[in-house]
């Protein structure tokens, strides 16, 4: 059996993780669009992808929030939330087919 202090380490260490994946996705979210811009400007099929890019960012960040959020509770009281790392497992998977999808329907000319 894991110990309290135990338990809140790992919950520090979920935190850290937590707020260095929303970091990490912001900046290449923001590199992305700053690549995609001009193209999507001019067309509407790159228009389309960007905007499903954008929502598997969206979902992958909120995927970070949500271990974020779940790493400062267990920081705090030493006791997991199965109900929020179901939640974040099923936002970043939807991320995952989202961007999977946006990339298999994209054609280059």
């Amino acid at each position: 059996m894991a110990t309290l202090q135990s338990q809140q380490r790992r919950g520090w260490i979920s935190f850290g993780a937590g707020v260095f994946m929303m970091l990490f996705v912001i900046g290449i979210w923001i590199w992305v669009d700053l690549l995609l811009s001009g193209g999507a400007s001019r067309d509407s099929a790159e228009a389309a992808f960007l905007g499903k890019l954008n929502v598997a960012f969206g979902l992958i960040f909120i995927a970070g929030a949500l271990g974020t959020l779940n790493g400062w509770r267990m920081a705090k009281t030493g006791h997991r939330s199965v109900a929020l790392i179901v939640t974040m497992l099923v936002a970043f998977g939807a991320g995952l087919l989202v961007a999977f999808n946006a990339s298999n329907g994209f054609q280059t000319p």
